[in-house]
């Protein structure tokens, strides 16, 4: 190992990783080797078949910080696989990038829409808020959980990092940007809390437009109830007419049965008489 290879192992290293994003939030982590692998197009993500997905390129040390952020789009192919058209500099617009807002471990380098070399706006996009929480604090929560298994900075550590991760050296940071003030970094975070308002304003319309159709609903609904009930009686107020009226026919019956019974009994009484006096004028 000579002297250069030594300086490399001694100096802060920072881990390349990519994070993809759905609509609630990051979708998948991956090291910049198995990114490499999709670019490649040695493996495909039929999950993101015939998509173009938003994804972030972060360069994060071994306090598991991230130093770097460069907000990308990518698009795939019907199978999954990667456009071969896609190619952007990755590590470049990282070097190159503005100073960021602080993600915990001092301002990072940020390069996103609107926000760092426009030669590639095309392929990039601006960090939201996404489920109630903002990209950023999405990404260091996940960095911060650590699913990737970045290595501290022990010795040991060191060398596997030397060795078998794609990293980058962090040094000469902020080199060319250093001249960049505190308003950079305030225009951002301007452009961000402008981004937040509006989210809060939209989410805003659309719970008052939820409430109305609710209170809509509850209306029909009372209608409809009011409806039923006026069914209701009428069906009981046509029950008890049939009711009555049955009583009443029914009332007619057994009094025309009762006379029919009288009758039956006068005619039997005057049968017996006939027979009583036909006996007699025999004899």
């Amino acid at each position: 190992m000579d002297a250069r290879e030594v300086v490399r192992i001694q100096k802060p290293l920072l881990t390349e990783a990519v994070m993809f994003f759905s609509e609630h939030g990051i979708s998948r982590e991956m090291l910049f080797p198995e990114f490499e692998a999709l670019l490649d197009g040695l493996v495909a993500a039929p999950e993101c078949a015939d998509e173009t997905i938003e994804a972030v390129f972060l360069q994060i040390n071994h306090r598991l910080h991230v130093r770097a952020a460069v907000f990308i789009t990518i698009d795939f192919d019907m199978e999954g696989y990667v456009n071969r058209l896609w190619n952007l500099p990755l590590r470049q617009l990282a070097e190159k990038a503005s100073r960021g807002p602080d993600m915990g471990g001092g301002p990072i380098r940020l390069a996103c829409l609107g926000f760092g070399d426009s030669q590639y706006r095309a392929s990039m996009w601006k960090p939201r808020q996404r489920g109630g929480k903002a990209d950023l604090a999405l990404i260091k929560s996940a960095v911060t959980r650590n699913a990737l298994g970045i290595l501290g900075d022990d010795e040991e550590a060191l060398a596997v990092l030397a060795g078998d991760l794609q990293v980058a050296a962090e040094d000469t940071w902020y080199g060319n940007n250093s001249t960049i003030d505190a308003g950079t970094q305030h225009t951002l975070e301007s452009e961000l809390a402008a981004e937040f308002e509006a989210l809060k304003k939209t989410h805003a319309g659309e719970v008052a437009e939820y409430l109305r159709q609710i209170s809509e609903l509850h209306s029909r609904l009372s209608v409809q109830e009011q409806i039923h009930r006026q069914q209701l009686e009428n069906l009981r107020a046509q029950h008890t007419d049939h009711q009555a009226v049955a009583r009443g026919e029914l009332l007619d019956i057994k009094q025309e049965l009762a006379e029919q019974q009288k009758l039956n009994a006068l005619l039997r009484r005057e049968l017996s008489r006939l027979q009583h006096r036909t006996s007699v004028d025999t004899e």
